[in-house]
């Protein structure tokens, strides 16, 4: 268990559950003292943690509790028995406490172990009186507190953190307060005139208006009354001479009793006055000689053992084995050791490399022989970059040279083929084209102007005889018209109708020959027939027709308008006959041409159209033909033009490549591959004759720096009086070599060692010495302080002064303890203690005790005297009436006088506490509102400045304001604002609780989940600051919450472990994955 205890406060050391909610036997280690942060995923149990703190130190929830509450700290446990576990406690005096509550009767049982042990009492006052209701609203916060300002105005909330700012843990004020009113109001309303002490006073008047009318009845019980008040007059003059008297019979026992006190005074002074007044000397000035007396002791005991130590070092550094070949040696030796390694591969590896360049050497002289070169001319044979790289640029473009001839000589081939098929495919199109005759002189534009010219003869024939069956028509409307004896309507329609449907006829029979001779351009005047003939039914149709109406009276007008429509007609088959006569002359038809006419010379013109365009389409591809085959003509002249280019390029770059052969001393007839296969197997050779001339070396080297170790091996060991050994052969005598320079080493180090302990110990030798020297000047100080010149007389002085000092101590507490002896007031009395002897005052006060029981026994006598008086007057007082009112008035001025008591004591206590309120408003509250300022401020980052407030009020709004000076209340914030306000407002009743009490941990459960993330960045390092002064421990789900207080947190490693401890539920071992258990 990790726990840094800091503070002031009550701090939580450890969690251990042993059955609630999803959690079972589990223990949580790593709680900080400032900040501990429970991270893990949903349903990881964070809040059931928070339940079962609260659990722990307050109780179970029971079915009593209200419905949200039990939603929140109500669970059904891991196993199926009572919840139980226990939380181990601090507090500020470093007092351990382990809080044992298993769920019961009474909310759970409760124990306590640890430095003290107890039950639920103890667990009340080690709470400080935070009961669940402030703890829950104020400590242990969740999103469910966070989210509304009516937790804060509760009034169990606004009692505690009153009463505690007025030192009051355990005290409801409010409810107190309540209780006077209500008692006050009881007894008498603000008003006056309601009440019991009302009601009474009332009763009274009336009881003593009846009780003086009863009296008057009687003079004598006048006479008695007059006696009466006489004698009380004489009693209260004697009764203040007796407090006259008794006042005096005090002054005089005061004066008595300073007796004792003021002589030890003056005997204490004496002794002072006869002791050594000495200032200079210390109030420890004793005990600082004795210090420094016994500090110098111990130096000079550290003196002698290190010196005595220093001897033995001295004596151990001569036998530690140390050689002194090998400190003149050394180096030479280190150096000879590094090349141990270089010494022991030579002589190892040197006949195998011998064996590798024999080998070499025959390799060599077979490849030699194969490519017939002898070994110095491989060795002479060079070629420079410049005919390196004019041969590699030759052969690379001889061998460009040569595929560029062999694309040319293809595409030639390939366009003479192309054009001989061409030309055949030419002379058959030409053929074709002659093949067809009669073919018409005129283009197919013509024929198409000529086949609608037909088209328009043959709807113009149709036109005709329409219009000549419109005349037959009117003429028989005519006839029958003037048959008629009556009036009537004849209607029908404009002309007949069988002229339209002989149009569609003919259409749809021109179509239908256009289509068994597969002469399409035919079809068009039959489609353009049909149409018309459908657009005549329409007309006639719409129109309805001609309407003659004819009277028998106006039978002549009718008949003149019937032929005015006749001749109408016959003008337009005028126009109509016409127009067919000058199309039929075009076509060489007769003037009246039938429309079979027109069908055999439409017939004729789609034969003569349909001739006209296949030999326009042959012509056409013949032309293309002609087109496509001259342009082949040329480009195959320009292949064969290309391909005698590069027939010549190719020569001389073949030339080109031969004579760069001549000057590299290789044969004219390799082409470019096998020439490269030349000079890369010369090459090969040149770089095996490289190889062997290495190796040659490497073996002339090896045996030389073997043989050089060998000779400075020889030289150290005869030096060091050591056996020398063989030559190639002095890997032992090196491995020997070294293990005895490593022994050395080690005696040179410890050497050193005991060299630096023996110059350190010269070092404390010498700080010893100043410190002797220290001590000593600090004791001659001493003593020169005291006027003395050693230690006893010292001594011997100190205990003197010391005495004088505690008579002066002694002489300030018993003027402390009787004040009368120093102060103003006493002055009479210290006069007095001088001049009266105390014999003389012990008389006086017995005199005055004298005097004082003569005085009572006066006042014990007026008052019998006063008694029988009133016995008298009660005689008078006997009749039924009188004394029943007597009694009743006498029960009454009790009852008020009661009353009166108890409404003053009230009224003063009621007074008290609102000024005390008052004060407290007046001088706490201010700085609880600055405070949540501060934080508010923090909080969002400087947008809201400040909060006004007056805790304690009944249904009390916060209000905010701007960094400009605009207040909103708190209804007013968006709801992450109006959290962190009420944030704000619990982190400063925090601090003010935590004046004047020792506060619980601070438990936050997910509360900035509807933060922004600025917001929530600023308020993590709020919360870090807090945890400074106060434990906190931080509950979430949000990975970017935990990484936020991780940013926010001090940089330094040592500071960042202090300041936050992370535990993480749900992804650890087997012992912390959780069943999670809903909540019930």
């Amino acid at each position: 268990m990790n726990c840094w205890i800091r503070g002031n406060n009550l701090r939580l050391t450890g969690i251990n559950i042993g059955n609630f909610g999803p959690f079972a036997d589990h223990k949580f280690n790593d709680v900080s003292a400032r900040l501990t942060l429970l991270h893990g995923p949903n349903e990881a149990g964070k809040s059931a943690i928070r339940a079962f703190l609260r659990s722990t130190l307050f109780g179970y929830t029971t079915k009593s509790d209200r419905a949200p509450t039990r939603e929140l700290f109500s669970y059904n446990h891991f196993r199926p028995e009572a919840g139980y576990g226990a939380v181990s406690l601090v507090t500020s005096s470093d007092t351990n406490f382990n809080i044992h509550r298993r769920d019961g009767k009474n909310r759970g049982e409760v124990s306590i172990t640890g430095d003290a042990t107890g039950s639920n009492d103890m667990l009340q006052s080690l709470l400080g009186g935070i009961d669940v209701e402030l703890y829950t609203n104020v400590f242990s916060i969740s999103l469910s507190e966070l989210e509304a300002i009516s937790s804060l105005n509760s009034n169990q909330i606004r009692d505690k953190i009153y009463s505690v700012g007025l030192g009051l843990a355990n005290v409801s004020l409010t409810d107190a307060r309540s209780e006077m009113d209500a008692e006050l109001h009881k007894l008498r309303s603000a008003t006056g005139r309601a009440g019991t002490m009302s009601k009474n006073m009332k009763d009274l008047t009336l009881l003593r208006a009846r009780l003086e009318q009863t009296r008057r009845g009687s003079d004598e019980y006048a006479q008695l009354s007059n006696t009466l008040e006489k004698l009380l007059e004489n009693i209260d003059s004697q009764t203040a001479k007796l407090v006259d008297m008794r006042s005096g019979i005090e002054r005089q026992r005061m004066f008595v009793s300073l007796r004792s006190p003021w002589e030890r005074k003056t005997e204490i002074e004496r002794q002072i006055s006869e002791a050594p007044e000495i200032d200079t000397i210390p109030e420890d000035g004793l005990h600082q000689l004795q210090n420094l007396v016994k500090q110098k002791t111990t130096l000079q005991e550290q003196m002698d053992e290190g010196e005595l130590r220093q001897q033995e070092r001295k004596s151990e550094s001569e036998s530690v084995g140390v050689v002194e070949a090998f400190i003149e040696q050394g180096d030479e030796i280190r150096k000879l050791m590094m090349e141990t390694a270089y010494y022991t591969k030579a002589v190892t590896d040197l006949p195998t490399i011998e064996h590798e360049l024999d080998n070499e050497q025959a390799q060599l002289d077979r490849d030699l022989a194969v490519l017939g070169w002898s070994e110095s001319a491989v060795g002479k044979f060079e070629t420079p970059l410049d005919l390196q790289s004019n041969l590699d640029s030759a052969g690379r473009e001889l061998t460009t040279s040569r595929r560029k001839y062999q694309e040319h000589e293809l595409t030639v081939q390939s366009r003479t083929e192309d054009r001989e098929t061409m030309a055949a495919d030419a002379l058959q199109l030409a053929g074709a084209r002659d093949a067809l005759s009669d073919v018409p002189t005129e283009n197919s534009a013509d024929l198409e102007n000529k086949r609608g010219r037909l088209s328009r003869l043959r709807a113009a024939i149709a036109d005709a005889g329409s219009i000549r069956s419109e005349i037959n028509e009117g003429q028989k409307n005519l006839l029958t018209t003037l048959a008629q004896t009556e009036t009537e309507d004849i209607s029908g329609f404009v002309g007949s109708i069988f002229l339209p449907i002989t149009v569609i006829i003919v259409g749809i029979i021109s179509m239908a020959w256009s289509y068994i001779n597969a002469e399409f351009s035919s079809g068009l005047p039959g489609l353009l027939g049909v149409v018309a003939g459908l657009m005549l039914i329409y007309r006639a149709r719409t129109s309805g027709g001609l309407k003659i109406t004819i009277h028998k009276s106006d039978i002549s007008e009718a008949k003149d308008a019937a032929n005015a429509q006749i001749k109408a007609i016959q003008e337009r088959l005028s126009v109509v006959n016409k127009e067919i006569s000058e199309i039929a002359d075009e076509f060489n038809i007769s003037n009246t041409p039938s429309i079979r006419d027109v069908e055999e010379k439409s017939g004729e013109l789609d034969r003569s159209l349909d001739l006209r365009r296949r030999f326009e389409s042959v012509s056409r591809e013949f032309e293309t033909a002609a087109a496509r085959l001259a342009t082949i003509d040329t480009r195959l002249r320009e292949a064969q033009s290309a391909l005698v280019l590069i027939v010549n390029t190719l020569t001389d770059v073949q030339n080109h490549w031969q004579l760069l052969l001549e000057r590299s001393e290789l044969h004219i007839d390799l082409d470019p591959a096998q020439a490269a296969n030349v000079i890369a197997s010369i090459r090969t050779l040149k770089s095996q004759q490289r190889t062997t001339a290495s190796l040659r070396i490497r073996v002339s080297q090896m045996s030389g720096i073997a043989a050089g170790i060998d000779l400075r091996l020889s030289k150290i060991l005869e030096s060091a009086n050591l056996p020398e050994a063989p030559a190639l052969q002095g890997t032992q005598a090196l491995e020997d070599l070294s293990i005895r320079l490593k022994a050395h080493d080690e005696a040179v180090v410890l050497q050193s060692q005991i060299a630096a302990e023996m110059d350190i110990w010269t070092q404390e030798f010498e700080t010893l010495e100043g410190r002797m020297s220290e001590l000593d000047s600090k004791i001659g100080s001493l003593l020169e302080k005291g006027e003395t010149y050693d230690h006893e007389e010292f001594k011997a002085l100190a205990i003197q002064v010391n005495e004088r000092r505690e008579l002066e101590r002694k002489l300030a507490e018993l003027l402390e303890n009787t004040p009368l002896l120093s102060n103003d007031d006493g002055q009479a009395y210290r006069d007095d203690l001088t001049s009266t002897p105390n014999e003389e005052a012990v008389a006086r006060l017995q005199q005055l005790q004298d005097e004082e029981k003569r005085l009572r026994a006066i006042v014990d006598g007026l008052h019998e005297e006063q008694g029988n008086l009133r016995r008298q007057r009660s005689e008078y007082e006997k009749s039924s009436q009188a004394l029943e009112l007597h009694s009743e008035i006498n029960m009454l001025e009790e009852k008020i006088n009661r009353d009166a008591q108890r409404w003053a004591v009230l009224m003063i206590a009621r007074d008290v506490f609102e000024r005390t309120r008052e004060e407290f408003q007046r001088e706490r509250q201010p700085a609880l509102m600055l405070s949540a300022s501060k934080y508010l401020n923090d909080l969002t980052l400087g947008r809201y400045t400040s909060v006004r407030a007056v805790i304690g009020e009944k249904d009390q709004d916060l209000e905010v304001v701007e960094g400009e000076g605009h207040t909103k209340r708190a209804n007013e914030l968006s709801r992450g604002t109006r959290e962190q306000l009420f944030l704000a407002m619990r982190f400063a009743l925090i601090e003010e609780y935590a004046k004047n009490a020792e506060p619980m941990p601070v438990v936050l459960d997910d509360i900035l989940v509807n933060f922004d993330p600025e917001r929530a960045k600023a308020a993590c390092e709020v919360i870090i600051n807090l945890s400074d002064r106060f434990q906190i421990i931080f509950l979430t789900c949000h990975p970017e919450t935990e990484a936020m207080f991780k940013s926010v947190a001090p940089k330094g490693k040592k500071d960042a472990v202090t300041a936050m401890s992370v535990v993480q539920l749900g992804s650890s071992a087997a012992g912390d994955r959780l069943t999670i258990v809903e909540p019930a």
